[in-house]
């Protein structure tokens, strides 16, 4: 398994336990199972958040392939747009660690949910999903973009696509068992919350490190270690 799925997986965990997002989860599955006499039942609810998650999905997977795309297409500019991509992760790491802050990060850019007086529906659950992942959150953007960055520094589009699915994963799984009634999920991310200050520390100096190892042109060659170290 490549060493950066782990980490993927792990990074849309902590992106479903940050301190703005984990917040409105309960508006977003109120979204999906329904209230009162409108709740749905069990079946319908996992296939409303799985519509949910397929929908935020297809729209990371998206822009990450619409990069790779750009990338391809600059030819020689390609070292250029590698050190400036690296140098915007430096800066997102920096404030998700909260030693800078940049305003435009601390906007929201959040799409209206679809009208909670009609009944939860598949359709409506996979809109949710696209307009989530067409307007994420701060907290999550630099997250998000740190993977869409490995993403895009894979060997192959497979490798790729793999990192992303982990990401999606990692942000979606919890949503699923939320929206099927498991509460101890969220208890469970109440030490997230509690250590969100080490948390943002630990995850905006990785994003530090992945930065400078794309400006330095070093993540192709940690990739081409892994199979040498056997992980």
């Amino acid at each position: 398994m490549e060493i950066t799925l782990p980490v993927a997986l792990l990074a849309g965990l902590v992106s479903f336990a940050s301190p703005c997002f984990l917040p409105i989860v309960p508006a977003f599955v109120g979204q999906l199972v329904g209230t009162g006499v409108r709740r749905v039942s069990g079946r319908a609810a996992l296939i409303n958040a799985l519509c949910f998650v397929a929908g935020f999905s297809a729209v990371f997977i998206a822009v990450w392939a619409s990069i790779g795309l750009i990338g391809r297409s600059l030819g020689p500019y390609a070292v250029h747009a590698r050190i400036v991509g690296g140098a915007v992760l430096v800066l997102m790491g920096l404030h998700l660690a909260g030693v800078l802050s940049i305003g435009l990060l601390d906007t929201p850019v959040r799409g209206a949910l679809p009208s909670g007086g009609r009944d939860a529906s598949a359709l409506r659950a996979g809109l949710m999903g696209v307009i989530f992942g067409a307007g994420w959150t701060p907290c999550i953007g630099p997250i998000l973009s740190g993977i869409i960055a490995l993403a895009t520094m894979s060997a192959t589009a497979w490798s790729g696509v793999s990192l992303m699915v982990a990401y999606c994963l990692g942000l979606g799984l919890p949503i699923v068992a939320v929206a099927l009634g498991s509460a101890q999920v969220t208890r469970r991310f109440d030490w997230f919350r509690r250590h969100h200050v080490g948390v943002s520390l630990a995850s905006g100096g990785l994003l530090v490190v992945v930065g400078f190892l794309m400006i330095a042109n070093l993540l192709p060659r940690l990739a081409g270690m892994v199979p040498a170290l056997g992980i």
